[in-house]
């Protein structure tokens, strides 16, 4: 399976950076935007980034539609703080979209461009790794600048743990060792729960402000379980929130 690129929406001569990345890491991201989640949630991205090329720009916007280029690829792009910038030669953003069907279009489309770039320029398929590789906008914020976490919120949301990512970019979504995109499942109740992996804490239960990431092992004592369109959260006795993915965490009582 391969994928074609739209340049509709790709900067022009003038605009952009002229100087071209070190071949040392691919950066997956996702929009953080909600807001703009229907039909067309990628076309909509790349025009808004285009325009606004000088407060920030990667190389491309997917959704379950196309790939869309932006930034040309193999140059620097405004993605990720002057550290990463220089040494991603490849920085791609995952576009909001409200539906499983429509999720599991976009990220086939969203391995298939990291596995592309990785290999076209040389990179290892390994993900957050110590060297050289593809990175997640959440490693570049623990290891060099930034406070952004994503992709991992939003791929959780829609079933993809960190380890089918990792595994999909080895091997391609449906590769050997790498199981289909599958929809999660949710907690309907619980009074405590475990962290399998880390586990962020929100303000709210649209997770779209985070508040502290706790580490595998933490224990929440839950106050209810709240509904967030078709899925569950789980609400603590603070006030905050967070996941009921059973991916991430684990029913106790």
């Amino acid at each position: 399976m391969s994928y074609s690129f739209n340049h509709s929406y790709e900067l022009g001569a003038n605009q952009g950076s002229g100087s071209k990345a070190a071949h040392k890491y691919i950066i997956a991201h996702d929009t953080g935007n909600d807001n703009n989640k229907g039909v067309g949630s990628g076309k909509n991205e790349a025009s808004y980034m285009k325009g606004h090329w000088s407060a920030a720009y990667t190389h491309a916007i997917v959704d379950d539609q196309g790939i869309y280029i932006v930034g040309t690829p193999g140059y620097v792009a405004y993605g990720a703080g002057t550290v990463a910038n220089n040494a991603s030669p490849f920085q791609v953003e995952l576009a909001h979209v409200n539906s499983q069907s429509r999720f599991n279009a976009s990220y086939k489309r969203y391995v298939w461009v990291l596995r592309y770039y990785a290999k076209k320029y040389g990179i290892l398929l390994t993900l957050d790794g110590s060297g050289p590789g593809i990175k997640s906008h959440k490693w570049v914020s623990d290891n060099l600048w930034g406070d952004h976490q994503d992709p991992y919120g939003y791929l959780a949301k829609w079933g993809i743990s960190k380890a089918q990512f990792a595994k999909d970019l080895k091997n391609g979504v449906g590769g050997s060792s790498s199981t289909p995109v599958k929809k999660a499942t949710y907690l309907k109740a619980a009074k405590q729960v475990k962290a399998k992996t880390s586990v962020t804490r929100y303000y709210d239960k649209a997770f779209k402000k985070a508040e502290k990431e706790f580490a595998k092992g933490t224990v929440f004592d839950v106050e209810s379980v709240v509904s967030y369109g078709k899925i569950t959260r789980l609400k603590l006795g603070n006030g905050l929130y967070i996941t009921a993915n059973a991916d991430y965490v684990k029913k106790l009582k």
